[in-house]
Formats: structure tokens, sequence, C-alpha cells
């Protein structure tokens, strides 16, 4: 009989008495294994019982240090950063009705105040962070709490948050005709004040205008930044386009006291004059700069640009490994520096640029799409693929993000995939993509009958609330 037989042959009767018998044992060994475990588990259960009381005499400091530590922190955070503040607004009886009360509408500023900030990534500007809410930890025995502290420390070191004081005022009782009053407390811009005159029904073009005004006077050199991005998405040549009212903003800062505002002034101008094509004016508007602010890190950015539109590679890049290397730099200096190695083909020095920029900026849309540019063009295409889906989650109407997706996933095989990718750049910009991309995004989206990618847009409807928080925050560094 054959070995293969023999395995197949059934058991007799032998067989299975012997395999009962071994279950038998089997189990009768399992029932004492268990009958010891229970002891044993009660006992590791009462011993875990008392073990707190015995060592809580030696835990506690420990868990005190901690945590006095970490509020320590927080608060030397809270003090280091300087908040921008709009407290409840003063608000007539008419518009109160309408359900725009004093904190609904301090909220609304303060919403359209965080959407210009976050629309300002065009030239480079102070920084600005926002944060919804700070935490308010109450010390327990004790009448204060972190708010507290960290208000008691900005006061004693005058180092005070930046309000913007909002009062509305009904010119006439028989129409909606306001006047908004906006006048800025503490910072560069100290007591600087305006009017927002207004009449209509629109009460969030209202609102709008008043954020916009607050803006011109707290942090003008963001609100000149989001107006540049709004000129460039008419996409007019560059003869065409008007950027007049930009440029009066930061005539508007070099003209007041305040030399770290027209530091960035300064930078936003010679930005603004590269962008346009006149390198050669920026250059030498910013080597003049540079003889006032000599360790200008945003200064030093600029005139890498202007160098690097006139083709000078080694000159850019000494005038930006510059800018990176001063104690104010940013993560934009570092990602400009890795944008040029890119430019330069010295992928690995560009990797490591734009990884370092991600360390001190991980929300950084435009760090991320150059590092993933960077990755496609080494054939990284899954890390690639990580950074740029990062971006635009982020910024859902970035379309080269969609686009360079789509190469990602072409050049890895995955055509469909890219294809669906190149539909949603055509969305949104067709000049992001090539003839054959943009050949491949029609026929995706032919292929899904015609529906619009799937690219989430803001929802601008707003409705009153009753009782909303009493106010939001941004903070400036």
């Amino acid at each position: 009989m054959s070995s293969v037989q023999s395995q197949r042959r059934p058991m007799n009767w032998r067989s299975r008495s012997f395999s009962a018998a071994s279950g038998s044992t089997h189990r009768a060994g399992n029932r004492h294994f268990s009958a010891g475990l229970v002891p044993f588990g009660l006992r590791t259960a009462g011993f875990i019982g008392r073990g707190p009381k015995q060592l809580w005499p030696y835990v506690l400091p420990w868990v005190f240090a901690v945590l006095t530590i970490g509020f320590f922190c927080l608060v030397v955070r809270g003090v280091l950063t300087r908040q921008l503040l709009v407290p409840p607004v003063e608000t007539p009886q008419s518009l109160v009705e309408r359900g725009y009360t004093s904190n609904f509408l301090a909220e609304r500023i303060m919403s359209s105040m965080r959407a210009i900030g976050q629309d300002a990534e065009s030239i480079p500007h102070d920084t600005m962070t926002d944060n919804d809410a700070q935490p308010d930890i109450q010390i327990p025995g004790q009448e204060m709490s972190y708010a507290t502290t960290v208000r008691f420390i900005k006061g004693v070191i005058k180092r005070t948050d930046v309000m913007v004081h909002v009062g509305i005022t009904k010119v006439n009782d028989s129409a909606d005709s306001y006047v908004a009053h906006v006048q800025i407390e503490g910072g560069p811009f100290n007591s600087r004040e305006s009017t927002v005159p207004f009449e209509g029904r629109d009460l969030e073009k209202f609102v709008h205008d008043i954020a916009v005004k607050a803006m011109r006077l707290a942090e003008p050199n963001i609100l000149a930044s989001h107006l540049y991005s709004q000129v460039q998405r008419t996409k007019c040549s560059l003869a065409q386009c008007d950027y007049g009212e930009v440029v009066s903003i930061y005539d508007e800062v070099l003209a007041l006291p305040a030399s770290e505002q027209g530091e960035w002034a300064l930078a936003g101008k010679a930005w603004l004059l590269a962008n346009q094509g006149l390198s050669k004016e920026a250059e030498q508007q910013t080597r003049e700069a540079l003889t006032v602010y000599k360790h200008s890190a945003v200064l030093h950015a600029s005139l890498g640009i202007a160098l690097e539109q006139q083709h000078r590679i080694d000159d850019a890049l000494e005038a930006l490994r510059a800018g990176a290397s001063e104690k104010s730099k940013t993560a934009e200096n570092l990602r400009l520096l890795g944008d040029v190695l890119l430019h330069a083909s010295r992928y690995a020095e560009a990797l490591d640029a734009f990884k370092q920029a991600d360390r001190m900026k991980p929300d950084s849309v435009d760090n991320l799409h150059d590092w993933g540019e960077a990755l496609v063009t080494v054939g990284r295409y899954d890390e690639a693929i990580e950074k740029l889906s990062r971006a635009v989650a982020l910024r859902p109407d970035l379309a080269p993000s969609y686009a360079e997706w789509g190469r990602a996933l072409d050049r890895k095989g995955d055509l469909p995939g890219a294809s669906r990718k190149y539909a949603q750049a055509l969305q949104l910009d067709a000049g992001t993509l090539s003839a054959r991309e943009s050949h491949l995004a029609r026929l995706a989206r032919a292929a899904q009958g015609g529906n619009r990618p799937d690219a989430s847009k803001p929802n601008g409807g707003v409705r009153p609330v009753a009782n909303p928080p009493a106010s939001l925050s941004l903070q400036t560094a």
C-alpha cells in the first residue's frame, strides 16, 4: 500500500479510543490550570487595588511636576503670542432685531478676517496665526486661571493684545443706513481708526467691509497679499493687472513708524515687482532695503527670487541660503530655497529644504505642493501623493496640486486615477494642464456623465444665531 493510501485510510476503533482518552486527559489538565488561575487572578487584583495607596506618595509629586511644567509652557506660549481680538460690537437695536447681536457680529467679523488671512499666501507678510479658542485652565484652590495669568504677565511686560473695537450706529431711522467706527488698540498700529459707511440690506457685505477695514488698520501687509491674490484670480495680463491698491497699502505702512512692518512692506513691494516681471527693479529695491535691514530673512528671500528670474542661479542660492540662516527665517525661506534647488536639479538638497520647512510649518500648502512636485520628479510617487493629498485637503481649490497629483498617478501607471485628478484640475484652472492632460481630463468627465469634480466649496450662507460665542481670536507673532 502506498504511503498516500495509508494516510487516507479511516481510523479504526483503537485509534478513536486513543484519541478520546487523550482528549479527556487534556481537558482534565485544562480544568486544573483554570482552577489555578482563579486564585492567581484574585491575588493580582488585590495587589493592583492596594498599589495606588502604597505608590501614591511617590507618584503624586511627579504628577504635580508634570502638570506645573505643562501649565508653565502654555503660559509662556500665550504670553509670547500676540492675539488679534474683536470684542462684542456696539450694535443698534435695528440689527439686534434681525439677529445680528453684538457677539454674533464680532464672530462674523473675526471669521471674515480669518478668511482674508488664509487667502494671503501669494506675497510674504508678517505672520498671523489663527486659533479659534485659547484654553482657560483653572488652578484648583486658587483664584487664577490660564487666561488671567497670561493677561497679568502681558500687562507687566507691556505686550498687550491687539483689540479691534467696532461700533455701529444707524444713520437714518427710515432706511438701512449705518456707519461702523473701527479703532485699533495695541500693537504696532495702536490708535489707528477709520469708518465704514453702508446702505442696503446685504449685511454680510457690510460685515466683510468692516473686516477688510480692520485688516487694513491692524494687519495691512496681510491684506495687501490677499488683494494681490484676488487680482491674480482674474487671470489678467501683466499689462492689464491693476495693483494700485496693493501698492497704496504698502506705501501707507512705510509712512508709519513701525519698523518691523516696514521691512515686510518693502519685501512685499519687491515681490510684487518680481511677479510683474520687473526683476531688475526688484533686485535694486531689495538691495537698498538690505542696507537698512541687514539681517532680514524675508528681504534675502525677495532678492533670491529676483535673481532667479534673471537666471543667476548661483547668486539666487547664495541670497536664499543667507535668508535661511537668519534668526528671523520662516518656513517660506526654506521653501523658496528648496524651490530654486529643484529648478537647479539639485534634488537631494531641495528635498531636505522642503522637509525642514515642513517642520517649521506643517500646514503650508505651498511647501506641500512643491515638496510633492520634487518627489514626483525623483520618482517617489507614493510619497508625492501623500504630500499633494494633504495640500488639497487644506486648499480644495488649488488646481496645480490636483494636476501634480494626476502626474504622480500617471507615472505610476494608474491612468484612470490620473484622468480623474486632471479633470479636477481642469475644472479649477485649465492652464495648469498640458494638451494631453486636458484631453484625459475631458475623457474622464465624459465617462462620469459630465459630473463636476468633488472639490469641496465653502458654503457662503450664514444664518444669525441668538447666542453665539463671545468672540474669536487671531494671533500675531
